[in-house]
């Protein structure tokens, strides 16, 4: 349930919590860490700008209203902060994250409970967040890259999420922090895909989830003959 890292530009970490899945309301709590984006220094102590600082009890919270927070990102070149979240069957999330907003979960979603019932009437409502994008049916997105590296020009600032139901990898085009485009990539694998990451030589690699897991690095065609390697 969550329990991703990213720190900020400024030093700042941020740490995203799960609702505990029995506990969904409390991701409406402030008071409570859970289904939060949580916000500290590097010492552990609370920045006094945190948005709801005021209370002690709330003091951490950043953002609020997540379900299964298991993608985390900040852009460097313009600090904005990339979340994207499970939900339960239909209504995974990808969010821009903004300070003190809150994202909806549970009084919002696009999923219906696993018993088929609604978990909200509504999808949206004044108040609450709405998504960048969102996935009915469920991909179950885990992992999140922002490509800036120099290998693949044609994919200079897309978002790269693991799709652990459909066994592939999802290319997100972002323009001034909305989502213009999606294509489907590493189909062929026919894997699972756990964990996206860039590299610091600049190719993407991505972790397989299996008893036989392995570590996938993709590189331009031309370079290796299937176009990744192991």
């Amino acid at each position: 349930y969550g329990g991703m890292l990213a720190f900020m530009n400024d030093g700042t970490l941020l740490v995203t919590t799960g609702d505990g899945f029995d506990y969904r309301e409390a991701a409406q709590d402030r008071r409570s860490m859970l289904g939060k984006t949580l916000r500290i220094n590097d010492d552990g102590s609370l920045p006094a700008d945190n948005p709801f600082a005021a209370d002690p009890a709330a003091a951490a919270v950043w953002t609020y209203g997540h379900r299964n927070p298991q993608g985390l990102v900040v852009d460097p070149r313009t600090g904005r902060v990339y979340q994207h979240e499970h939900g339960p069957r239909g209504g995974d999330e990808l969010n821009l994250l903004l300070p003190g907003r809150n994202y909806g979960w549970p009084a919002v979603t696009f999923g219906l409970d696993y018993t088929g019932a609604r978990v909200s009437p509504y999808r949206e409502l004044p108040g609450f967040e709405a998504p960048l994008t969102y996935w009915t049916p469920s991909i179950a997105p885990s992992g999140l890259a922002l490509y800036l590296g120099d290998r693949f020009p044609a994919w200079y600032g897309s978002l790269f999420v693991g799709a652990l139901v459909n066994r592939e990898v999802r290319r997100l085009t972002v323009a001034d922090g909305a989502v213009t485009g999606e294509e489907a990539l590493f189909g062929e694998l026919g894997e699972r895909i756990r964990n996206v990451r860039v590299g610091p030589d600049g190719y993407l690699y991505l972790l397989t989830d299996s008893a036989e897991g392995r570590v996938v690095r993709v590189q331009p065609r031309g370079r290796a003959a299937a176009g990744a390697d192991t």
